[in-house]
C-alpha cells in the first residue's frame, strides 16, 4: 500500500516538473521583447555606456522651470518634483538604453524572472537584500500594494490606463511574486517591470489618503533620499550610502553624485542667466533662440562651460499644437486642416529658429525603420483597406491611401494654403461675418490657446495673424503652470501646446495617447478627444504583436489615420540634444543617444575634481582653461 502510494506520488511529481518546464521558460536575469535570448549583457556585465569605476561625490545642482506641489510620483493632482520617480523610488525592472536594444530590461527589484511560454504569466523572484531607505525590506507584500495601489482614485489614471492589463498579483512567498494578464500582449511583461513599487508600511497606514497625506513624504528603494526642500523653490536628494543596489551590475558607475539639487524657476530669462552666472551646472537648451544668440559670450571662448550638440537617434514622437474635438468646431476634419494649413514652418524656421529645425511629418519622425514612406503598400495597405471597409471613411480617410504622410500645405506657398484653407472652412459652412471671423449657426470661429511658458508667444503669434487671414479668431491666454497642468487634466481647453514622445518599441502607451477610452478619462494624454475604433483596434494589433515587423506595420498603418484626420497642427523636431555644462565633469566614453543626455549627466557622469578646481582657479583670476 505504502509502496503504491510512493509510486503515484513520484508519477505526479514527474508529470508536475514536466508542466512546469513547458510552462515556464528557464529563470532569466531579464527580459526583451522578444523573449530573454535578445538580451545584449549577460549577468554581471555592466553597460556599455557606464564606466565602471567612476569615482563618487560632489554636488550635481540643475534647474526646473514651474513650481512642484508634491513628492508623490504616482498620485493625480499636483506636480512632483523632479527626480522623484526614477532616483528615490524604483520600479521592478531596469529599461536598457542602448541603442542596440529596441526594449530589454534587466532585474532591478529582482534578481530573476520568470515568464510563461505563453507570456500570460509571469514570476519575479525579488532580491532578497533589497531594502527601502528606511531600512524596512522589500518584499512581495510591497509588490502587491503596489498593484493595489492602481485601483486607488488618487493614483494617477494615466498609470491605470499603462497598467490595466495585469489581471492580478499574488504572493507565493516572502520574496516571490506572480503576475497574470488579462490579454496577450507582447510588452506586457515588459510594461509590468515599469510600475513604481511603494513600500506598504508606509504607504499603506489605514485612514491615510495617498494623494495629499503623502505629498510631504518620499520613502523608496532608490539610490537617493530627499535631504530638503521647499515647495516651488528647491529640492535636494542625498546619494544613499547605505544603497541596496549600488553592486549589482546595471548600477556598476551609476549614480555618482552625493547630492543633487533642483532650483526652480518661473521665467526662462532668469533661469537662463542663472546658468551663466554659474547658480546651476548644466541646462537642455530647448529655445533655438537661445542656442543661436547666447552662450556664446567670454566664458565659453575660456572654457568655463561648454557648448555641444549631442547627435541622438531617438524617435521624434509629434509635437504641435493640438485642437480639442470636445469643442464642436474641431470636429470638423477640413476645419483641423484649414487650422493645419496656414502654420508657416519655413517662415518661422528661417526667422524664428535659425534653421534649426526639421518639420514634423508624422508621429514617428527621426526612424526610417518605423517611420511611413510614401503611399501605402503591402500588408500595410491591405490592413488600411480592411479598417476603412469595416469602420468607413469617417475614420480612415481615402487620403491614406494616395498621398504620404506629411503636414498639411507642406511645399506650397503661404498664399495657396491661405485659399486653400479659405476654401475648406467655406465648404464646412464657415461664413465670414461682419467683422471678419466666420460664423456658423450663429457660432464664431474663436477659441482660445493655453500656454504655460512666455516663449511660445513669440511663435503663436505669427500664426495667429495667420489664422485671422482664414476668419479664424484665436486668443492667446497665458496660465501658471499649477492652473494649466488643471485645465490640461481635466481636457478644459481648445487649443495647446503638445509633445508626444515615442520609443523605438511602441506599445501600451498608445490607449492613453489616441484610445477612445482615454478620451473619457481625466488625466490622461488623448488631448485631442480622439475617438477612433480604427485607431483603438490598431492600438490592440500593436500591443498583441508577435514580430516587429508586424508592430511595424501596425504602427504606420495608425500613423498614417493619425496624420491624415490632422488632430495636431504639427511643429518640428531636431535630431541633436543642445546641452550646455560647466566644465567640472567627466562622463563615460559611449553617449546612450536612447536617453536625453541631461538624464545621462544625472546617471552616468561624475564629479572630476581635478577640473573643478582648475575652473576654480581659473574663474578667480580670469584666465583661459584652453
Amino acid at each position: 500500500m505504502y509502496k503504491s502510494k510512493l509510486i503515484t506520488y513520484l508519477f505526479l511529481l514527474v508529470n508536475l516538473m514536466l508542466w512546469a518546464s513547458e510552462l515556464y521558460a528557464a529563470p532569466a536575469h531579464g527580459l526583451s521583447l522578444y523573449g530573454s535570448k535578445g538580451l545584449k549583457y549577460s549577468p554581471g556585465q555592466p553597460y556599455d555606456y557606464a564606466h565602471p569605476k567612476a569615482p563618487k561625490g560632489g554636488h550635481l545642482v540643475l534647474a526646473d522651470f514651474g513650481a512642484f506641489t508634491k513628492l508623490n510620483p504616482a498620485s493625480l493632482k499636483g506636480v512632483p518634483a523632479p527626480g522623484i520617480g526614477g532616483l528615490v523610488f524604483q520600479s521592478s525592472m531596469d529599461s536598457s538604453v542602448d541603442d542596440d536594444e529596441p526594449f530589454s530590461q534587466y532585474g532591478n527589484l529582482i534578481e530573476k524572472v520568470e515568464l510563461a511560454k505563453d507570456r500570460m504569466t509571469m514570476v519575479y523572484h525579488i532580491h532578497r537584500h533589497a531594502k527601502f531607505s528606511d531600512g524596512h525590506p522589500v518584499t512581495a507584500d510591497d509588490f502587491v500594494f503596489s498593484f493595489d495601489l492602481i485601483q486607488e482614485p488618487e493614483y494617477h489614471p494615466i498609470y491605470k490606463q499603462y497598467f490595466k492589463d495585469i489581471k492580478k498579483v499574488e504572493k507565493l512567498d516572502n520574496h516571490r511574486v506572480k503576475y497574470t494578464f488579462a490579454i496577450y500582449n507582447q510588452e506586457l511583461p515588459l510594461i509590468t517591470g515599469q510600475m513604481l513599487i511603494f513600500p506598504k508600511h508606509v504607504y499603506g497606514k489605514k485612514g491615510k489618503s495617498f494623494g495629499s497625506d503623502f505629498d510631504s513624504i518620499a520613502v523608496g528603494s532608490g539610490p537617493y533620499m530627499v535631504k530638503d526642500f521647499e515647495f516651488g523653490k528647491h529640492i535636494t536628494l542625498q546619494r544613499n550610502p547605505n544603497w541596496w543596489g549600488k553592486d549589482l551590475a546595471i548600477n556598476k558607475g551609476r549614480y555618482n553624485f552625493d547630492r543633487i539639487t533642483w532650483k526652480i524657476y518661473l521665467d526662462p530669462v532668469a533661469m537662463r542667466e542663472g546658468f551663466k552666472g554659474g547658480d546651476f551646472d548644466a541646462s537642455l537648451v530647448n529655445s533655438s533662440r537661445d542656442w543661436a544668440l547666447d552662450f556664446k559670450g567670454d566664458f565659453v571662448k575660456k572654457g568655463y562651460y561648454l557648448r555641444e550638440e549631442v547627435p541622438h537617434t531617438r524617435v521624434a514622437g509629434m509635437q504641435g499644437f493640438a485642437m480639442n474635438q470636445r469643442n464642436e468646431i474641431f470636429k470638423s476634419r477640413r476645419v483641423r486642416a484649414a487650422v493645419a494649413m496656414v502654420f508657416d514652418f519655413e517662415w518661422s524656421n528661417k526667422n524664428l529658429f535659425y534653421g534649426q529645425y526639421t518639420r514634423n511629418e508624422c508621429f514617428f519622425d527621426n526612424n526610417p525603420g518605423m517611420k511611413a514612406q510614401g503611399t501605402p503598400k503591402g500588408e500595410v495597405k491591405e490592413l488600411l483597406t480592411r479598417l476603412r471597409e469595416k469602420h468607413g471613411a469617417v475614420y480612415v480617410p481615402k487620403t491614406v491611401f494616395s498621398k504620404p504622410v506629411g503636414a498639411p500645405g507642406q511645399g506650397l506657398s503661404e498664399e495657396k494654403n491661405i485659399r486653400f484653407a479659405n476654401s475648406l472652412l467655406e465648404s464646412a459652412g464657415w461664413k465670414v461675418g461682419t467683422d471678419g471671423i466666420r460664423v456658423k449657426n450663429g457660432k464664431r470661429l474663436a477659441v482660445k490657446i493655453l500656454l504655460d511658458s512666455a516663449g511660445f508667444e513669440r511663435i503663436v503669434e505669427p500664426y495667429k495673424n495667420n489664422l485671422r487671414r482664414i476668419g479664424f479668431d484665436m486668443e492667446i491666454k497665458k496660465m501658471q503652470v499649477a492652473e494649466y497642468e488643471e485645465r490640461l487634466r481635466n481636457f478644459n481647453f481648445d487649443m495647446i501646446v503638445v509633445g508626444y514622445g515615442q520609443s523605438r518599441s511602441p506599445g501600451n502607451e498608445q490607449r492613453y495617447m489616441w484610445g477612445s477610452e482615454a478620451a473619457k478619462t481625466p488625466g490622461t494624454r488623448n488631448y485631442m478627444g480622439i475617438e477612433n475604433p480604427a485607431i483603438d483596434e490598431l492600438i490592440n494589433r500593436i500591443t498583441k504583436a508577435g514580430s516587429r515587423k508586424e508592430l511595424v506595420d501596425a504602427i504606420q498603418a495608425m500613423d498614417r489615420i493619425l496624420t491624415h484626420q490632422f488632430y495636431i497642427v504639427p511643429h518640428w523636431y531636431i535630431a541633436y540634444d543642445r546641452i550646455v555644462y560647466w566644465n567640472k565633469f567627466s562622463r563615460p566614453g559611449v553617449n546612450p543617444s536612447q536617453s536625453a543626455v541631461i538624464n545621462n549627466i544625472i546617471e552616468w557622469w561624475w564629479w572630476d575634481a581635478d577640473k573643478a578646481k582648475k575652473l576654480k582657479e581659473a574663474r578667480s583670476v580670469g584666465s583661459s582653461l584652453f
